[in-house]
Parts: C-alpha cells; sequence; structure tokens
C-alpha cells in the first residue's frame, strides 16, 4: 500500500471508530452510582484529596476529574456539593475551561442510604450499601 493510501485508510478507519465511540450512550446510572458512592463515603467516612468539608459549615464537596467522568462517557470533570442536614445535592459536569454543560441535582434520604440524582435531564435513584 502506497503511503497516500495508508494515510487516507487511517484517517478513514480512525473517524469510523471515532464517530462510533462519540455516539455511545451517556451511562448515566454508572455516574449516579460513581456520585452517590463517593457522597456518601464523604458523609461518613473521613475526608480524602478530592473530597472538601468547609469548616463550621454542613455542607461537603466532591470533585470527579476528567478521567472518572470519561468512562461514563460524559465530557469534561464534575464538582458536586451536598448539604448533610437537608441531603440537598448541586452541582454540574463542566468543561475543561470550567463552563456548565449540564447540571447535577439530587437528594439523600434521610434513614436509609440512597440518594435520588439528576444527571443531565436523566433520573437515577441509587442506593450504596
Amino acid at each position: 500500500m502506497t503511503t497516500p493510501r495508508a494515510l487516507f485508510a487511517g484517517i478513514l478507519l480512525g473517524t469510523m471508530l471515532g464517530g462510533a465511540a462519540l455516539a455511545a450512550e451517556r451511562d448515566s446510572h454508572g455516574l449516579a452510582k460513581a456520585i452517590a458512592e463517593k457522597l456518601y463515603a464523604r458523609r461518613h467516612y473521613a475526608a480524602s484529596i478530592d473530597t472538601t468539608d468547609f469548616a463550621g459549615t454542613d455542607i461537603g464537596c466532591i470533585v470527579m476529574p476528567r478521567f472518572e467522568l470519561r468512562r461514563y462517557r460524559y465530557p469534561g470533570h464534575a464538582m458536586l456539593c451536598e448539604v448533610v442536614a437537608t441531603g440537598e445535592v448541586l452541582g454540574a459536569v463542566l468543561n475543561k475551561g470550567g463552563r456548565r454543560i449540564c447540571d447535577i441535582t439530587g437528594n439523600f434520604t434521610e434513614g436509609t442510604t440512597c440518594y435520588a440524582i439528576n444527571i443531565c435531564g436523566n433520573d437515577e435513584t441509587l442506593c450504596v450499601e
């Protein structure tokens, strides 16, 4: 195969494979499960590098970097905060420049281990334990 033909075949193959990857459905259930597990862990266990508690408040936040969201086929990264007293969850999926792609909202059901989360318009209810 000559060089121009090989180059053309490579571009064509890359376009076909890349298009299928971009067209894949986002896994809102998988992402909701990861969010619920991180929020629950932040709520009940010691803080780690990707969780934050604001001193003197009952607000705790988590950050999900791009590599974590990529496995669920969401672009960018996510930042979420939970108000422990009410269980309200607010956040967003953000692009690498920090602009909001879509919202993440929800709540924790007190007395359970369950979160009802809406990710970019997709409702999910998940229990952690």
